[in-house]
């Protein structure tokens, strides 16, 4: 997540009234979100569209963090999407889009930047249920002290995994992405300096796991933080998909190289809440939306103002 995020207080550049109002709606949209997955009634949505999920660091010591989701909320979110949604590999997602098989309530986890909390609480958690994940590393923070800025910013000391963690994982099932080399923004860096983020993260995953890795998530995830000169070095680097995170849900024909995803962030409260917000970006979302050059979240500011106030690493 790193370089990605815009380290700014959930109130910035929203009206007081708006904020307070949005954060009253969050127990009704909890429960409405409980009585539609409970019913089934969001069943009928949910036809011919799929998420991606996405997580950054399960730490109780920073649950208030805006990347942060507590090792509580985050066995609830599991709980969750096991009980309410088929959860497949990302491999398998992509594998499905490329066919036009059916993605009706398909779901992949991801989590970006390689925070060790991933490994020593997130893994076990995810074995336990039976539940596929990708995980997208920044391999210049694996087996460092680096912290970065928005971490510093905060007096958090960033904790990362070690090779011998992704290994790990790589050797329990799990997927690994790049996710650039230092965090790059892929909105600004150009040249030799994209190729050596973009090529360099794939080719030191590879070397660290001795396997493929097919799969990269741009750092702070907003439509503006890709360039499609860099879109293309992606492809040129041999990766099969492009994962964005400004929200929204994937649907039959959009590009793997233009997906959306939806980042859990400390807006939510609940599964529930989540799920039903969710819905509604479901119902916005026509066919092949993430193929649209200026797609964005979904939802409106109205409802997810903490979306609108920082970038999603």
């Amino acid at each position: 997540m790193a370089n990605s995020i815009v380290q700014v207080t959930t109130e910035d550049g929203i009206d007081p009234g708006q904020l307070r109002r949005a954060k009253a709606r969050r127990p009704l949209k909890r429960v409405a979100g409980r009585l539609l997955y409970e019913s089934h009634l969001s069943s009928p949505i949910w036809r011919d569209r799929a998420l991606i999920a996405l997580f950054h660091r399960i730490d109780d010591r920073h649950a208030s963090n805006q990347i942060t989701c507590s090792t509580t909320l985050f066995r609830q979110f599991c709980d969750f999407f096991a009980r309410h949604f088929h959860v497949i590999p990302l491999t398998d997602l992509l594998a499905r889009l490329a066919g036009g098989a059916d993605i009706s309530r398909q779901l992949a986890i991801t989590f970006d930047d390689g925070y060790r909390d991933n490994f020593t609480f997130a893994a076990a958690e995810l074995r336990k249920r039976g539940l596929p994940a990708t995980f997208f590393l920044t391999t210049d923070f694996i087996g460092t002290d680096i912290t970065p800025w928005w971490d510093a910013e905060l007096g958090i000391r960033s904790e990362w995994m070690t090779w011998n963690d992704a290994r790990a994982l790589h050797g329990q099932g799990f997927d690994l992405g790049a996710h650039t080399c230092t965090h790059a923004d892929c909105g600004c860096v150009s040249g030799t300096d994209a190729h050596r983020e973009i090529h360099g993260a794939k080719a030191r995953l590879e070397q660290e796991l001795g396997a493929a890795v097919r799969h990269f998530a741009f750092p702070y995830g907003g439509p503006e933080r890709m360039t499609e000169a860099n879109r293309a070095i992606v492809q040129e680097a041999g990766f099969e998909s492009c994962l964005a995170a400004h929200g929204g849900v994937v649907t039959p024909g959009d590009s793997p190289f233009r997906l959306c995803r939806v980042p859990v962030n400390s807006w939510y409260t609940s599964p529930y809440q989540f799920g039903f917000e969710a819905v509604r970006m479901a119902m916005r979302s026509p066919r092949g939306s993430a193929n649209r050059a200026s797609a964005g979240s979904s939802t409106s500011p109205n409802d997810i103002p903490s979306e609108r106030a920082i970038e999603n690493a």
